[in-house]
């Protein structure tokens, strides 16, 4: 009874099977999209692909947060505002300026980008000290942020891309 069963159970699925082959030929013959909907799918694609740009370009790069403590502090942000300068094409960071006690009246400033360090160093409360650290501080951020981005366009290259395939 049971193989009674199998036996009719693969007949009926070669039935259907063969059935669904003969509705697949006679679909095999497709028509070509109208011209309307053709250009109706090359707008939304275009006004999909705006929208993305767009909603890319709001970002907000480039951020300064003062994280000082002491009037020196306080001082060598400033400066370091005055001066800065953002590198061409540098996108996605912020730069955090921390300041730590240390000894009597001297204290260790930090320049964080993304949680980066890139710079550090004792902070004297001298003016003229404050003014030379700020400028050396700037342009070793600007040059971290240029070699961050050479560095990014290096491992995007068609020469690192690979299959993923081990």
């Amino acid at each position: 009874m049971k193989s009674l069963f199998a036996i009719l159970f693969l007949l009926f699925g070669f039935c259907v099977c063969n059935a669904q082959t003969d509705t697949l030929k006679a679909s095999k013959q497709l028509r070509e999209a109208p011209d309307d909907l053709k250009q109706l799918i090359k707008e939304l694609t275009e006004e999909k692909a705006e929208k993305v740009s767009k909603d890319a370009d709001l970002e907000i790069d480039g951020l300064l947060f003062d994280e000082t403590k002491t009037k020196s502090g306080r001082d060598f942000y400033d400066l370091f505002f005055r001066d800065w300068e953002a590198p061409a094409n540098s996108k996605n960071y912020s730069i955090f300026i921390t300041e730590k006690p240390y000894r009597l009246t001297t204290t260790q400033i930090q320049i964080k980008i993304n949680e980066t360090l890139v710079f550090q160093s004792f902070l004297q409360p001298r003016g003229d000290i404050v003014e030379a650290l700020a400028q050396q501080a700037v342009s070793q951020t600007q040059l971290y942020l240029q070699n961050y981005e050479a560095i990014l366009k290096q491992l995007e290259g068609d020469d690192r891309s690979g299959s993923g395939i081990f």
